[in-house]
This record gives C-alpha cells, structure tokens and sequence, in this order.
C-alpha cells in the first residue's frame, strides 16, 4: 500500500523526538515545511489517531500542566519502516512539477491574446513574489541551528531554484504567447 504524504509528513517530524500535536505542527513550521508540502492541519491530527491505532505510533497521555491534557507520540519501529517505505516511492517517483498555476499555463491558448498576456505577467508576479516569501522565511529562521534546519534551508533553496528556472520559463513562453492567433 502506498504511504500518504502526511503520513510522511507525521512520521518523519516524529522520528526527531516524540511530540503531543501541536508541537508536531510548530515543528513543521519550524522547518518551513509550508514552503514545500501542504498538508493541513486536520490532515495531521487525523494521521496521528490512524498511525496510532495501526501500531506505527505510540500515544501516551500527559498532563498539559496549565493548559488541556494532551497526547504525546513515539514512531515504533513499524512507524519507521513505513517512514522508509513512504520515502523510498518518492524518490523513485517519476512525477511532474505540479502545480495549478501550470494547469493553467496549459490552457491559456483559450484565452484572448490581451488576457493570456496578462495571465503570464500575473504569474511572473506571483512567482516573484514567492521567491520574496522565500527570501522573508529565510531571514526568519536565520538563527535556528542543527541537522533539520540545514535541510529545511536545503528545501528553501530547491523551491527558489524552480522558481527561478518558472520565472525563466515564462519569459521565453511569453514568445510563443505571441504567435497564438485567437
């Protein structure tokens, strides 16, 4: 059975160190991990009840001293193996860059010339503006150190080199936007 990405995702953020649920999710945001999956935040409180009662994670109760009581997680050795199975297909995944502003840029032969000129500008802008994104979470997290953190900066930087590559990439499709006859 193929591992969901959230299971990836939970699984691989509890290998570090047991957490209770909203540390998972402080732990992912930590990582800038919005940057490069999406997973929502229900999707990981789900994952942790369905991961818990399949014996890949281990659950215990723990007082939340000022705050409610809550359940603190330990990936098993099965939760490991899982994780391991889960990174190992996506490695070996062949699969397109997706994204919906791509979906888009495959259909703008539909559009006017005038309106798909100014779709690529529009996603010119945005593209530019997630590279800023990315330029503000890195100065954010400028001074978080360790083995995760490196990763997380690699991840940054993976996600700004296609942004760069995108934004390339439309500057020489604005040319073929000019020979669409509609």
């Amino acid at each position: 059975m193929a591992v969901s990405k959230v299971e990836v995702v939970v699984l691989g953020c509890l290998a570090d160190e047991p957490l209770y649920g909203y540390e998972l999710l402080e732990r992912m945001r930590a990582r800038s991990m919005s940057f490069w999956v999406e997973v929502g935040k229900a999707s990981v409180y789900q994952a942790l009840r369905r991961l818990e009662g399949r014996g890949l994670l281990h659950g215990k109760a723990q007082e939340g001293g000022d705050g409610p009581d809550r359940r603190v997680f330990r990936i098993t050795k099965a939760g490991r193996d899982r994780l391991r199975e889960g990174l190992a297909e996506r490695f070996e995944e062949l699969a397109p860059y997706e994204t919906g502003a791509g979906l888009a840029l495959g259909f703008v032969h539909l559009l006017p010339a005038p309106e798909a000129r100014r779709a690529v500008e529009a996603r010119e802008r945005a593209v530019k503006d997630l590279l800023d994104a990315f330029a503000d979470e890195r100065d954010r997290t400028a001074g978080a150190k360790g083995a995760t953190r490196v990763v997380a900066d690699a991840m940054l930087a993976r996600q700004a080199a296609l942004a760069t590559a995108e934004l390339a990439w439309l500057r020489s499709f604005r040319t073929t936007i000019g020979k669409l006859r509609r």
